[in-house]
């Protein structure tokens, strides 16, 4: 047994250089970033203005029935367009990625509605808002304040 204690010494000490080289490299640099030498300075122009930066998103066409399409009034359909005006333009791309929760979202608002209720435009106006909360709750939480418009690009009721 102590011809292999030196042996059974180098090995523990390896393992305990690897370990720390492990830590010292990949961990800390995993939790804390890298060290300040490595840090490029970047400059960053910023622009201010009245009115923020909007991107627009359409999400298509919606073609649905209003909540009271088995009615004596008969089949009923509604068509629409929605677009939504965004800012800032980071959130374009958090839009591309949960286009069919959006759009679930939306059908989901639409048909809820009586036809009597989309011809009113002060109700138009409620479902507007109420697509709009349905799209920030969507959205991950952002550390700036998303801005968010909803447009009807086109409203037909049959």
């Amino acid at each position: 047994m102590n011809r292999y204690l030196p042996l059974v010494m180098m090995v523990v000490f390896g393992q305990a250089i690897i370990a720390f080289l492990l830590i010292d490299r990949v961990v800390k640099y995993r939790l804390f970033g890298a060290p300040l030498e490595e840090l490029e300075e970047v400059r960053i122009e910023v622009s201010i203005s009245d009115e923020p930066e909007k991107i627009y998103r359409d999400l298509g066409t919606f073609l649905v029935n209003p909540a009271d399409t088995l009615d004596i009034k008969g089949l009923r359909f509604l068509k629409t367009e929605v677009s939504l005006g965004v800012s800032p333009s980071t959130v374009y791309d958090q839009l591309k990625a949960r286009n069919p929760r959006l759009r679930d979202a939306i059908i989901g608002i639409l048909t809820a509605r009586t036809a009597d209720e989309m011809d009113n435009p002060e109700d138009r106006e409620f479902m507007k808002d109420e697509i709009r909360y349905a799209v920030e709750k969507i959205l991950p939480p952002s550390p700036t304040e998303i801005l968010i418009q909803v447009y009807f690009t086109d409203f037909v009721i049959q």
